[in-house]
């Protein structure tokens, strides 16, 4: 749950890793399983979690029978979150195992605005070594067959050129995953198929795909399709593929583009906050009919991004988690794209 917030701000911090990793076993969970938990024995334990939940975000501590010690959504400072997690470990051991009755403390911002608790529910919830035979994890995203799942990774540049050391901001790097549906494969084919000398524009829908993921940053600053629905000057966003080599069905297609991104109506935005991304794209695609086997991208160009420009340069990152940190970044970047089809375990079974 927020979970690039968490690692740039609270497990970035080298105090909070050693006590983690001394005395807590961390899961990050999925908001949208804990809001729509499935019906089965971890479900029980989605909906245990989110019954005491202060919003769809937010770090939690349960003990081993899966009964919530304490929320918080926000700290007050950056020692307050080694705080927290020392005072949920000292109501874990005055009550391990939940035979015991106990209250999920709950704060808005930890300590100094506690909310109301919540109550024990009374139920005790099954123990499971694992998910039943002829189950996957609800976790695991269902794919329908043929989709390509393409994970991108993107890197601010220093004035050297090469990429900063540091990688726990999101401005600094950043991972993505994104799918390619089978039907979008379909419309590259055909266009693949009417190439005059081997050289196509491909549809402006996978272009837009690949374009909407490359930014750095959280998803409030995404500058192409942003969440809050602020409407976006997409200047150029051109995707050509040449054709390389290959037997009839199964060419590889050189692709190369260029696109120029600019909005500033991204969600919680302030006066002066604006996100600028152009590109240029190289890499190449392999087909084998209307099947995109792999797909191999590679993007550079420049990046500007003002965010939470409103708030003072010493605001604390850890008492306004969800809404991110104040970004002013000016620099060269690069990402690279990676896509291959979907593993057999992620097909989506049918009803």
């Amino acid at each position: 749950m927020f979970a690039g917030a968490v690692r740039e701000t609270v497990l970035s911090d080298p105090k909070v890793i050693r006590i983690v990793n001394a005395e807590f076993v961390p899961v990050a969970l999925k908001a949208a399983l804990v809001s729509n938990p499935p019906d089965d024995e971890e479900g029980r334990l989605y909906r245990e979690i989110a019954r005491s939940r202060i919003a769809p975000q937010g770090i939690c501590v349960a003990n081993s029978a899966g009964r919530v010690l304490g929320w918080s959504l926000m700290f007050d400072n950056q020692e307050s979150i080694v705080a927290f997690l020392e005072h949920s470990l000292k109501r874990f051991r005055d009550n391990p195992g939940g035979k015991r009755p106990v209250a999920a403390e709950r704060y808005m911002r930890f300590p100094s605005q506690r909310l109301d608790d919540a109550p024990d529910s009374g139920q005790v919830l099954p123990a499971s070594d694992g998910h039943p035979a002829g189950t996957t994890c609800p976790a695991r995203e269902a794919l329908p067959p043929r989709t390509i799942v393409a994970r991108l990774i993107g890197r601010a540049l220093g004035p050297d050129g090469k990429p900063v050391a540091a990688t726990s901001s999101q401005d600094q790097y950043v991972e993505d995953r994104f799918s390619v549906p089978a039907p979008m494969q379909d419309a590259v084919a055909r266009a693949m198929d009417s190439a005059a000398a081997h050289r196509v524009r491909l549809p402006d829908e996978f272009a837009r795909l690949c374009v909407t993921h490359a930014y750095l940053g959280m998803l409030d600053v995404q500058p192409l399709s942003n969440p809050c629905g602020g409407g976006s000057d997409l200047r150029r966003c051109d995707f050509w593929a040449e054709r390389m080599s290959g037997g009839p069905g199964s060419p590889v297609w050189r692709l190369e583009g260029q696109s120029d991104v600019f909005t500033d109506r991204m969600a919680n935005a302030g006066p002066g906050d604006f996100h600028e991304v152009g590109l240029t794209w190289d890499g190449f695609i392999e087909m084998e009919g209307s099947r995109m086997t792999r797909l191999v991208l590679s993007a550079q160009g420049s990046e500007k991004l003002k965010f939470g420009s409103a708030r003072g340069a010493s605001a604390i990152a850890a008492a306004s988690l969800p809404a991110g940190h104040r970004i002013d970044l000016e620099c060269r970047v690069r990402y690279g794209v990676l896509g291959e089809e979907v593993e057999v375990a992620e097909v989506k079974r049918k009803e």
